[in-house]
């Protein structure tokens, strides 16, 4: 037992020093070829692979193999700014895809939320957002179209901070921010070019007017691998 353990960390660690030092990107070499280079059973292999893939190195793509997880997006859940603009601070390029869009009724969790009765109509869209080509998050959005008029004629696949700004004038916003690790099933997972039940992260949101009031209930969902969770806070003592 102790030789198996042996045998699955030393891939492990081997590769992702090999990640670290840069000496290996782009795609893994087949799993074939990897056990012949370390001489280990397919077995220990994906099990040194499954770790360094919850580590955040390496990930696999739907019948493509294993690949080493591009440079991180610094991401705070916290900023009131556009996917555009700290994406492409950071050097990336962006780009979104609007999958859906439609009206309907709030479902309790979002109504409670935003405090909204049953007649009370949503605006409600899911796009994928990807940076250098790569799917990195599922966005849910769901605007409270009392608080926010008419938002359903805009195109919601741009910028919507943006959007709040100069349409609705909120400059000032709350945020209520939760951070939980998730899987990610179908068909999120496939939107994210990964499997089902992949590791994800989850990030739920309720946007707030300077008055407190709710108008805006958010569900993002990460391809864990993607992102730094970042926040520059000034903190009084």
């Amino acid at each position: 037992m102790s030789n198996v353990c042996f045998a699955y960390v030393h891939v492990r660690e081997a590769i992702s020093q090999q990640i670290i030092e840069q000496h290996l990107t782009g795609s893994l070499p087949s799993e074939r070829e990897l056990c012949a280079t370390y001489d280990v059973a397919r077995s220990t292999l994906r099990q040194a692979l499954g770790q360094l893939e919850h580590m955040g190195l390496i990930y696999r793509k739907n019948r493509s193999g294993w690949f080493v997880c591009p440079r991180k997006l610094k991401y705070d859940p916290m900023q009131h700014t556009s996917f555009l603009q700290y994406t492409t601070a950071q050097g990336f390029q962006p780009s979104t895809k609007l999958v859906e869009q439609k009206k309907q009724k709030p479902c309790k969790e979002i109504a409670a939320a935003l405090e909204l009765d049953a007649r009370t109509s949503l605006t409600s869209i899911l796009r994928v957002r990807s940076v250098d080509g790569r799917a990195v998050v599922v966005e849910n959005l769901n605007f409270s179209n009392k608080h926010l008029p008419d938002i359903d004629k805009h195109d919601l696949s741009l910028s919507i901070s943006i959007l709040l700004k100069n349409t609705y004038h909120q400059h000032d916003v709350l945020y209520d921010v939760t951070v939980e690790s998730c899987c990610l099933f179908n068909p999120i997972a496939q939107l994210l070019d990964t499997y089902d039940g992949a590791l994800g992260l989850k990030v739920t949101r309720i946007v707030r007017d300077k008055d407190g009031i709710a108008f805006e209930f958010d569900r993002e969902f990460w391809r864990h691998d993607a992102l730094m969770i970042e926040n520059k806070a000034k903190l009084h003592f």
